[in-house]
């Protein structure tokens, strides 16, 4: 064979990439999962600054409460999270449950809820995006004992 020759460079190209593929091999992630939950809501005292901010807080049995700051909605309304789990990536989408069909004046409301989906003693990478509001952030939360993550959304 002619060094020259386009065959020959035709394979060497071809056994380099097979070569290449053998190496370069995506990580093998476990099924996604999803968990939907519920926002226990309470009115929000009265502030001066309106704000939407997204706490975390880890607890010593792995289990993690969320809580959300500045949710305006109108009486009756509720608000769930679906969160879709791969690994130590989760997405959280915060959605309205429950719509009020008179509608009415909104209020502001805080929520909270307590989850066991992030992985314990790790660190959990985390997307969440509120279609209530319209705002999302990205944090990346470590999953020890009293270890307390805030974060303000944006738009």
């Amino acid at each position: 064979m002619d060094f020259t020759s386009i065959e020959f460079y035709t394979i060497a190209f071809f056994l380099a990439m097979v070569f290449v593929g053998f190496f370069v091999r995506q990580k093998k992630t476990a099924p996604a999962t999803s968990v939907i939950s519920s926002l226990n809501l309470a009115p929000a005292p009265p502030q001066h600054e309106a704000t939407s901010k997204l706490r975390l807080r880890a607890h010593a049995d792995g289990s993690v409460t969320i809580e959300r700051e500045g949710l305006l909605l109108c009486d009756g309304e509720t608000v769930n999270l679906i969160a879709t789990i791969i690994d130590d990536k989760i997405t959280i989408e915060e959605k309205k449950g429950k719509i009020s069909a008179f509608g009415g004046k909104e209020s502001a409301y805080n929520g909270h809820v307590d989850v066991t989906f992030f992985l314990e003693n790790n660190k959990n990478y985390l997307r969440y995006e509120s279609s209530v509001a319209g705002q999302w952030c990205k944090l990346a939360f470590n999953n020890y004992a009293g270890n307390i993550v805030e974060k303000e959304l944006s738009y």
